[in-house]
């Protein structure tokens, strides 16, 4: 099963997340919560104290390859399983969760 919550700023996405990942490793299932968020906290409000910070999955995990039709696709550089073990970080009830993104610096848009 995979489950992607959206929506605009301020929504409780964060908080949600983390309910209903708990929620679903408490019941016995693996649970995998991936913070997409440039400002991610999926971390603090899975339970993790403060100060505690994953290192994010860098981008160099996805590259861009053209198949056989010449149509462009991006695929994983590693596997799924590695990823998770460099940079995964183990949450109350069972929970791996992994920090997609974050902002190194400001740019132009």
């Amino acid at each position: 099963m995979k489950i992607a919550i959206s929506g605009k700023g301020g929504s409780g996405k964060t908080t949600i997340s983390a309910t209903l990942t708990r929620i679903l490793a408490r019941r016995g299932l693996p649970v995998l919560a991936i913070d997409g968020d440039p400002n991610p906290n999926l971390i603090q409000a899975l339970g993790l104290g403060p100060g505690v910070e994953a290192e994010a999955v860098p981008r160099s995990v996805v590259e861009r390859r053209e198949d056989e039709a010449g149509q462009a696709r991006h695929v994983l550089t590693t596997t799924i399983e590695d990823i998770v073990s460099q940079y995964g970080l183990k949450a109350p009830d069972g929970v791996t969760v992994l920090v997609g993104t974050r902002v190194d610096h400001a740019g132009a848009g």
